[in-house]
């Protein structure tokens, strides 16, 4: 009798690394959508449709968002997400840190807070905690200069003049020297230092 061929076993095929051309371009396009939720909110601000304390919860909903989005996109990383929570906590301890060392210098106040450790409201603790952390998952694997460049600059941007529509509903006030011009070179900064978080120190 003929023996019986072994049935051959198959290998599983490699995971396929991710493509960077097909990451930059995913990045930009949530860039763009970031940038349509920015004219968004402001709209809302600047027509009332939104206002006082409840601003400030908007931003926390908006991060929401923004962090379930990535975190879907990236369901399949765990491992990922976990690095990224760890830039978002940078954030949130840098931000606190800032915030805090301006107000001990008298350069501004927030207003209105459901609860305020020092002068950061627990509300942009929670934007700086979770947008931070979809953040991270949003930009590009490997460094990518033009859109680190755009994502420095809206963020700048914007940031500032969220500050300025928070001053206009009285949720924020400038004092002595400081204005949105620095609020636009602080915001800057801190993103450059987030950017070499990401991709020098936590490697997400």
């Amino acid at each position: 009798m003929a023996k019986k061929a072994k049935p051959v076993k198959r290998r599983a095929a490699p995971e396929k690394a991710p493509v960077p051309g097909r990451d930059y371009a995913c990045s930009c396009n949530t860039l763009l959508a970031l940038v349509l939720a920015f004219m968004f909110m402001a709209f809302a601000i600047s027509s009332g449709i939104i206002a006082g304390t409840f601003i400030y919860w908007m931003l926390v909903f908006a991060a929401m968002a923004f962090l379930a989005v990535e975190m879907y996109s990236w369901r399949k990383e765990p491992a990922r997400i976990t690095k990224a929570f760890l830039v978002g906590i940078f954030l949130l301890v840098f931000d606190f840190g800032f915030e805090n060392a301006g107000w001990i210098l008298g350069l501004w106040q927030t207003h209105y807070a459901s609860v305020a450790v020092g002068v950061v409201p627990v509300e942009i603790m929670l934007v700086c905690l979770i947008g931070g952390t979809a953040w991270a998952l949003y930009m590009p694997r490997k460094f990518n200069q033009l859109q680190s460049t755009m994502d420095v600059l809206t963020f700048a941007m914007y940031g500032a003049f969220g500050e300025f529509m928070l001053i206009g509903a009285g949720l924020m006030t400038y004092y002595a020297w400081w204005n949105s011009w620095l609020a636009f070179a602080a915001y800057a900064l801190t993103w450059v230092i987030l950017q070499f978080v990401k991709y020098r120190v936590v490697k997400v």
